[in-house]
């Protein structure tokens, strides 16, 4: 639930306390106007009137909240301009109280307007208010009375400031959920993109195999139709793969949120470097003239980089398969002290130009290079002095500390 709708069902639930509230107020307020002068001296027929009118539009305060605000303004105004009396020599209890319950009403109001508006349309109506009572009493009233027309207006920018804070809290806790709501929907779609990333290798890499392999089979099944039937026999296994594989990512869809796991079907462990062999026999039964060369000491890949590897080989391989049919593709596994270096590399295809790869929406290489800048490593790719294409891509053996 975000904080708007949240504050907005707090609103609701608390609705049946708004009316005591504005009860009780209006007891403040009179219980304010009955010890104005230091003692208790019950408000007269006057006073109880503008004290009911100046409490009246606060009922609509949180409906309305400036035209509240403009209303016990006014109606405060006629209170401090004609119904004060003080005598030609007021003491000091006299004048402290002349007002009350002045400005309790446009405090109340410029209170609610300040925290339900963000910013100086929040603040600026309520200043003002302060600002006219006291304009109000300097002009309409005896000199002695200066000291509380001041009070009065320090008052309400008291009440203005702690609405500003209120309204000021309330923004930061929706700039807070809407910044967490975009973090969240960036961190989805990143995930969307990895998992379209990882349908696009499993896919292109098993239906590559499965056209060359058919057309192995289409061949044989003329000359030697049991070679044909191992073909067909590939075929079916590489299918058994992609499948397996695709289930196995679809199934991070649907994981248990406690477990990370799918419900009552575990993941299958993800593909790594020590699968390269079964990789490129693949491609071999398929036809393919693949080479494989490792050199260095190889040492155990955390899984995200172990897998980004794989990966990229198998991405590699695919379209160098794909892209340059009958070139011979040799994939080159060097392990160094702090990085791995996989090169894969084939010469141009007889009868087609160096460097020239054929058509296609190279989401390939950019698949790649993504996963190699994701772990932390780097991917480079195109054609080679001496024909042909490579793929360079470095892994980081270690994480950055």
């Amino acid at each position: 639930m975000s904080s708007t709708v949240a504050v907005q069902a707090r609103e609701r639930r608390l609705s049946w306390a708004w009316p005591a509230f504005d009860l009780a107020y209006l007891a403040v307020m009179f219980v304010t106007a009955t010890v104005r002068e230091g003692g208790r001296d019950l408000p007269g027929p006057q006073l109880t009137g503008l004290v009911l009118l100046s409490w009246a539009p606060l009922l609509l305060r949180r409906r309305h909240p400036l035209g509240a605000l403009v209303a016990v303004t006014l109606i405060e105004m006629v209170h401090v301009a004609f119904g004060v009396s003080v005598g030609p020599h007021p003491n000091a209890n006299e004048v402290m109280g002349a007002f009350q319950p002045v400005p309790l009403a446009t405090m109340a109001a410029a209170f609610t307007l300040a925290a339900r508006r963000y910013g100086r349309a929040g603040w600026l109506p309520g200043a003002l208010a302060g600002v006219t009572l006291l304009l109000t009493g300097v002009l309409m009233q005896d000199h002695a009375l200066l000291v509380t027309c001041f009070v009065a207006l320090d008052l309400v920018i008291i009440a203005v400031g702690a609405g500003v804070l209120v309204s000021h809290r309330r923004e930061r806790i929706v700039r807070d959920e809407r910044e967490r709501v975009s973090q969240i929907r960036g961190e989805v779609v990143a995930e969307r993109m990895r998992i379209a990333q990882d349908l696009h290798d499993v896919l292109a890499h098993h239906l590559t195999l499965v056209n060359a392999q058919a057309g192995v089979a289409d061949y044989l099944l003329r000359s030697d139709p049991d070679a044909a039937s191992g073909a067909l026999r590939d075929i079916a296994g590489n299918t058994r793969r992609a499948l397996d594989e695709l289930r196995a990512t679809v199934g991070m869809l649907r994981q248990d949120g406690e477990t990370g796991h799918p419900p009552d079907d575990p993941l299958r462990p993800a593909p790594g470097l020590h699968q390269v062999d079964d990789l490129l026999a693949g491609f071999r039964a398929a036809g393919a003239d693949l080479v494989l060369a490792v050199s260095g000491d190889a040492v155990e890949l955390p899984s995200g980089k172990d897998l980004a590897a794989y990966r990229i080989v198998q991405e590699a391989v695919t379209n160098a398969t794909k892209h340059a049919p009958g070139a011979p593709v040799t994939v080159d596994l060097h392990w160094q002290q702090h990085t791995l270096t996989l090169r894969i590399t084939n010469p141009a295809p007889p009868g087609r130009p160096a460097g020239h790869q054929g058509p296609g929406t190279r989401h390939g290489l950019i698949g790649m290079r993504e996963r190699a800048v994701t772990v932390g490593g780097t991917l480079n790719a195109g054609p080679v002095p001496a024909g042909g294409f490579a793929v360079i891509a470095t892994i980081p053996l270690r994480n950055e500390a």
